[in-house]
């Protein structure tokens, strides 16, 4: 028989465990850097063009168009719609700043390479960001988000009036349950919307709602291998039924420090079934995503979590601490990290389907957005606004061309 090794156990330190967090933070972030480039491999074969095609406008009061995050954004017969979202007028949230939840309705029209908006002025319903949102032939659906009141669970279809120039709303079946951060994708005339979180917790529902038959209102589907917020959704027509992919993502926890996911899950759409995949080569969460065609998804950007992550390790720290200055230390050394904050991932990543393979394809030469939704709308792709470091939007609203795809 093998020896046994008796240990005693001492019980550690507040200061211990903070010192411990870091140092696990640190090493995480050094081993994700070390074997980045060994897994995912720069794809010569795809060119991507960027171009800034648009701005969102200053709103009113404003001398400077801030952006926003987590708008409604989508396409309905000629126009481009981007809605709603949140920013921080009146300073950064570590600051003391508060978020604003906006009912502004911009459309575009598409004039040449750029965006040309509308002199018109058009309202929501009611403030609301962080929605899942898709184009679909009847309308702009968005589902869920949240506002100043809270999480919610309705659900819209913006229409374009074409012929008077106006904006129609129809209220669909509302969500089971109230969710923000989910992502929604259309798949014939069905909308499937994934995950999200409520108050309390992440969920890992998928629901599907059928656009021809809305009186049967909202199916619940087999869950979602794993609950997630934040997770890009794409949907690829097959030859053995068509494929839901969720791409990435983030669970929040009650220790207040959230999973980040690298986590690729297909759903079949004919046997209400899921499989994994090969993950992203890296964690990644509130990125964009789109079809590239019938064998490669893209994914632009996205947050690999390691400031975020430090961030939510002070902050657990910071409601531990008694001590008054070494509370106000902590608080400190978070609105640095913060304030300084990086910006996120800008590289393209391509997923070939039958490779079941993921590799770089590029990176995008702007400050990268998340909490947006990409929009694939007249043989070109948009990506507006949205955050692009902590507590800080963009107003541009990015074009790209793809010129020559992955053969």
């Amino acid at each position: 028989m093998g020896s046994v090794l008796s240990v005693r156990l001492y019980p550690l330190t507040q200061q211990q465990l903070i010192k411990m967090f870091r140092l696990k933070i640190s090493v995480i972030v050094k081993l994700m850097f070390l074997t980045i480039p060994a897994v995912a491999q720069k794809n010569p074969n795809l060119l991507l063009k960027w171009k800034i095609v648009g701005e969102l406008p200053a709103d009113s009061g404003q001398q400077i168009s801030l952006g926003v995050a987590g708008p409604v954004t989508g396409y309905h017969k000629n126009v481009l719609f981007i809605a709603g979202g949140a920013n921080f007028p009146a300073g950064m949230p570590w600051e003391g700043g508060v978020k604003k939840f906006y009912t502004t309705v911009n459309v575009y029209f598409k004039k040449r390479h750029k965006l040309k908006l509308s002199s018109q002025s058009f309202s929501l319903p009611y403030s609301i960001a962080y929605v899942a949102s898709c184009s679909t032939p009847f309308g702009v659906l968005y589902a869920g988000g949240e506002s100043e009141k809270g999480i919610s669970d309705k659900v819209w279809l913006m229409i374009w009036d074409d012929r008077a120039g106006e904006i129609l709303f129809k209220s669909l079946p509302v969500l089971p349950v109230a969710v923000s951060n989910a992502s929604a994708i259309l798949n014939g005339t069905t909308v499937f919307i994934a995950g999200g979180e409520t108050a309390a917790h992440t969920t890992s529902q998928l629901l599907a709602l059928d656009l021809v038959n809305i009186q049967a209102g909202w199916n619940k589907l087999a869950d979602i291998p794993q609950p997630v917020s934040h997770t890009v959704v794409t949907a690829i027509p097959g030859k053995t039924g068509d494929k839901i992919f969720l791409c990435g993502g983030r669970k929040k926890n009650n220790s207040g420090i959230s999973d980040f996911y690298n986590s690729v899950f297909v759903y079949d759409v004919i046997t209400n079934t899921w499989e994994e995949k090969k993950g992203l080569p890296y964690a990644l969460s509130a990125g964009t995503g789109i079809v590239c065609d019938a064998e490669n998804i893209l994914l632009f950007g996205g947050d690999k979590g390691i400031v975020f992550h430090k961030t939510e390790t002070l902050i657990a720290a910071i409601n531990a601490e008694k001590d008054p200055v070494k509370k106000q230390e902590l608080i400190q050394e978070k609105n640095k990290l913060q304030s300084e904050h990086p910006g996120f991932s800008n590289e393209v990543l391509i997923y070939n389907i039958e490779n079941d393979a993921w590799n770089i394809a590029g990176t995008i030469p702007f400050d990268t957005p998340v909490t947006t939704t990409a929009v694939q709308w007249k043989s070109g792709i948009i990506i507006p606004s949205g955050e692009i470091k902590a507590g800080v939007r963009s107003p541009n609203i990015l074009g790209v061309k793809i010129l020559q795809k992955n053969k």
